[in-house]
């Protein structure tokens, strides 16, 4: 009767209207299914790209919680820690925290979401996420992520010391809050100096109060984003070489990942001290025709320092990066320690690379170390 009562466009109007309240309840079931499917596909997939780019810490509340970290050295930023435990002798063939210098999706995901990462063993660092105001605060401040370590003195040291009048050493850490577990609890401070920037900053004193070889050591932290700290690190390198441009030697400082305990001391002279790993880039990603040159000079200094400490430098290893050392003939990446060192052991092998490095300089500027000095 309702049908007859319509013309042709209202019958038309009508059995639209009608499919569409009929399927309406099916069709909203069908997307809610699908949004739910969506949600948990993407929520997946978020934890996975922050477990691989570290953005899970592996220190919260002092546990272990990295899904990547359940096989014994095999941790989110080091897969090949697997093979590693299965092959020893692989132990010290270094780590792939060094960021490849690629923009990949994984990277931009890191970039976007480091604002949000909290280190959950860390008091201090929750508080900066929610008071940044008190972050900025401690920022300009300038204060260390860990306590100073004194240089111990050395004896005949009371006369003066003469500075070189250039600066021949330059020193810089691309992963500026690395840090040492014995001492700082964790293996990383976000946004702050770390462990390594105190083994940079004993390295130049000691240089400088023992050998009199004037050096520039940039602590500016540039791993705030983590995925993108090669890149901030190379402004940093380029404007040390900028202020001084008689710089010999360029050394960016690291600390290793994946080692256990016991491969990350050695005895020297009777004390615990933190292994020294040189890496050294290569031209396989990047045009880098002269990274021999840095390869040569990393062999040096690793030779002087087994002849003189066995057992210190555990060697050079060519990467598939350049690390930034297309910016000097003599720049290398130096891991001091790994993960399971103190910052004390890390201090004590760079006072002694330091007398390898003022024996080198001498080679290279004759007369750098005044007879006063020594």
């Amino acid at each position: 009767m309702l049908a007859a009562g319509m013309g042709v466009a209202g019958k038309v109007n009508y059995y639209i209207r009608y499919l569409m309240y009929r399927h309406r309840y099916r069709l909203s079931r069908i997307y809610m299914k699908a949004a739910l499917m969506g949600i948990l596909l993407l929520t997946v997939a978020a934890l996975y790209l922050l477990a691989r780019n570290g953005l899970i810490s592996r220190s919260m509340l002092g546990t272990n919680l990295s899904i990547f970290g359940i096989v014994n050295g095999w941790t989110e930023r080091d897969p090949a820690g697997l093979i590693r435990s299965a092959a020893p002798v692989m132990a010290w063939g270094g780590n792939n925290e060094d960021y490849p210098e690629e923009i990949t999706p994984t990277s931009l995901v890191a970039a976007i979401l480091a604002p949000f990462r909290v280190n959950f063993s860390n008091p201090s660092d929750l508080i900066d996420k929610g008071v940044p105001a008190l972050a900025e605060y401690r920022k300009g401040s300038g204060q260390p992520a860990a306590a100073a370590l004194p240089i111990q003195a050395q004896s005949g040291l009371d006369a003066p010391i003469e500075l070189s009048e250039d600066t021949l050493v330059g020193i810089y850490h691309t992963h500026t809050g690395e840090t040492y577990a014995l001492t700082d609890g964790v293996e990383r401070l976000q946004g702050q100096k770390g462990g390594v920037a105190e083994a940079g900053r004993a390295l130049k004193e000691e240089l400088e109060k023992k050998y009199g070889i004037r050096t520039a050591h940039n602590d500016r932290v540039n791993d705030a984003v983590y995925s993108l700290a090669y890149a901030e690190s190379e402004k940093t390198a380029r404007r040390l070489l900028e202020d001084n441009s008689e710089v010999q030697i360029l050394l960016d400082i690291h600390r290793d990942a994946g080692k256990s305990r016991n491969e990350s001391v050695v005895s020297i002279n009777g004390e615990l001290m933190a292994p020294i790993l040189f890496i050294v880039g290569s031209d396989a990603r990047s045009p880098f025709p002269s990274w021999k040159n840095n390869h040569s000079f990393a062999l040096k200094i690793s030779e002087r320092l087994n002849k003189e400490y066995p057992g210190l430098c555990v060697g050079v290893r060519v990467k598939e990066g350049r690390y930034n050392q297309f910016l000097h003939p003599r720049a290398i990446l130096v891991e001091i320690g790994s993960v399971n060192n103190s910052t004390e052991e890390a201090v004590k092998s760079v006072r002694l690379l330091a007398g390898i490095l003022a024996e080198e300089l001498e080679e290279i500027v004759p007369g750098v170390q005044n007879p006063k000095n020594i």
